[in-house]
């Protein structure tokens, strides 16, 4: 399997939906299939989601040959409203560049922003690998293993002089970005 990060410019992200959704032109659709040391298996299918399955998502190139998946095997799960969580997950983010379940950052026990998402919860895991701080991706179906997908094109992080984090830049000014200070006529 191949050890190195991928570049890759695709966007993920993971949905969960009460209703069946039908997968738009371009759009990839993957569950989690499996959990080993630092990785998760991703399986691809084709077709709709369908109702209360929790997905992971990206555009692009296609990982990994779809097949016709058994739903039942999914480790994700997911919710449609913000709602308290009562165990330990992991939740699809980008650190340092790098796409990836990461441990969810719980506040007094509560993962907020988690309407219509999709979650790893810690307890899908094999039991020795609960405390792992994150899982990277491998695509299954006897595709080469991709360990880490890296993003080359992410978004600016951009902050005033207050350190107010700002979405665009609106008027002239001295702004950081991605940890540069940057004049702006």
């Amino acid at each position: 399997a191949e050890k190195e990060p991928v570049e890759d410019t695709s966007e993920w992200s993971t949905i969960y939906q009460p209703y069946p959704v039908a997968l738009p032109e371009g759009v990839n659709a993957y569950i989690v299939t499996a959990a080993a040391s630092d990785y998760v298996t991703l399986t691809r299918f084709e077709g709709t989601i369908p109702a209360n399955t929790a997905v992971i998502l990206n555009n692009g190139e296609p990982k990994g040959e779809a097949v016709d998946v058994d739903f039942s095997t999914n480790l994700l799960k997911g919710t449609t409203v913000d709602t308290y969580l009562e165990e330990e997950a992991y939740v699809l983010s980008k650190v340092d560049g790098v796409v990836g379940f990461y441990k969810a950052e719980m506040t007094n026990g509560t993962w907020l922003k988690n309407a219509t998402k999709a979650y790893l919860p810690a307890s899908a895991v094999p039991a020795e690998l609960q405390d792992a701080a994150s899982f990277s991706f491998r695509f299954g179906e006897g595709t080469t293993g991709i360990e880490k997908v890296e993003i080359r094109n992410e978004k600016s992080e951009i902050y005033d002089l207050t350190g107010r984090r700002v979405e665009n830049i609106t008027a002239p000014g001295i702004y950081i970005i991605n940890g540069v200070k940057t004049l702006v006529k």
